[in-house]
């Protein structure tokens, strides 16, 4: 059955080729299709070659009588960069793709873009100055995480005593926690709170990173020809002769390049997992923390071949994380520099009989 449509194309993450039918008229065909425009020979180790493409419109037949006019279509055919404001100009905003919070994607784009118009900025530096706009914004929450998890760790001795109290006996073990919880004022939930939060502005910067073609060909420190494109891998070293194909193939796991920025963002994603993480109160908690740094290690490996500029944002937001946390008064640290409570991961036994779990929360409350 010919249907109608609005425009038929093809894109690339930053470049698009669109056909439309011309402002008033409809367009109706009978067949859509996509078709490869090369040969994408045999498939080797389930991974098909990669060729370029294109699309193929069919219009619905159509008979006329002798002496009919002649029947034509007038097309517009846009081939050009996905930049905003040029799709705009042609009906075509939808051609970029943000995902499910593009109006806060295309903010942050925009505040990008601010950036990089700036005297001497790049934008390089237009992704480390909105990174620390963003944090800034978010210090309100990233201090209740802080505190949360500061507190979990002062409360982590009570609750190894807890389990070991209750370890056969999961229904009163949950309601001592929950006793403990309450009586300390802790929520165990305010830290999955903050990330649902968050999770809307990451995908939405995540999402305007990874779609902006301005970021194509631009350079993380001008003049090097390392990164010299932050829209992708940073490139440091051509390591594809001295590997096995099946890592350093441009079809591999890892591809032909040596990229070093994605290696600095998971050393800094264990760091701070390292200093947000409360310690392991039993043998199952410990098996959850070690499992979560195998997958960071895993993650590692899906984040190789991310473009620089994400690289550079997850960097930058790891290092103000980190310094936040430095910044924080420290449990059991008085502001005039003395102890007046046992470190974290000590036997609360060596405390002083006075320095109960509910004062040293107490206390780190009123200092944040």
């Amino acid at each position: 059955t010919p249907q109608s449509v609005d425009y038929i194309g093809v894109d690339t993450p930053y470049f698009a080729v669109v056909l439309q039918p011309e402002e008033g008229s409809s367009l109706r065909f009978e067949k859509a299709l996509a078709i490869a425009a090369g040969d994408v020979g045999t498939k080797k180790k389930s991974k098909p070659k990669t060729t370029n493409s294109t699309f193929r419109l069919i219009s619905e037949p159509l008979s006329l009588a002798p002496g009919d006019p002649p029947y034509t279509q007038h097309f517009t055919v846009f081939s050009g960069p996905k930049q905003p404001a040029l799709l705009a100009n042609y009906g075509l905003d939808r051609v970029i793709e943000y995902g499910w919070f593009r109006w806060i994607a295309q903010i942050l784009a925009a505040v990008l873009h601010f950036f990089e118009r700036l005297p001497f900025v790049n934008y390089g530096l237009a992704i480390i100055m909105l990174t620390v706009l963003v944090r800034s914004c978010m210090i309100p929450l990233s201090r209740k995480a802080t505190k949360n998890a500061q507190m979990m760790q002062e409360l982590a001795p009570e609750m190894k005593r807890i389990s070991e109290k209750y370890k056969n006996d999961m229904e009163k073990r949950a309601a001592a926690q929950r006793e403990l919880f309450s009586k300390n004022s802790y929520n165990p939930f305010g830290g999955c709170l903050l990330m649902l939060i968050q999770l809307p502005i990451f995908i939405g910067l995540y999402r305007a990173l990874s779609t902006d073609v301005e970021l194509r060909q631009a350079p993380l420190i001008p003049g090097l020809s390392w990164c010299s494109n932050l829209a992708g891998p940073d490139m440091l070293w051509y390591w594809k002769p001295y590997l096995p194909a099946f890592f350093a193939d441009e079809t591999g796991w890892l591809g032909p390049y040596f990229n070093i920025l994605p290696i600095i963002t998971i050393i800094l994603f264990l760091v701070q997992q390292k200093m947000f993480m409360p310690p392991a109160t039993d043998d199952q908690t410990r098996m959850q923390q070690q499992m979560m740094k195998f997958m960071m290690l895993f993650m590692g490996v899906l984040f190789f071949r991310v473009p620089s500029g994400l690289c550079v944002y997850f960097i930058a937001s790891s290092l103000w994380g980190v310094a936040e946390r430095k910044l924080l008064p420290q449990v059991g640290k008085k502001k005039g520099g003395g102890e007046d409570t046992a470190p974290v991961g000590k036997n609360p036994e060596a405390s002083p009989p006075s320095s109960s779990p509910t004062k040293k929360i107490a206390s780190v409350a009123e200092k944040l």
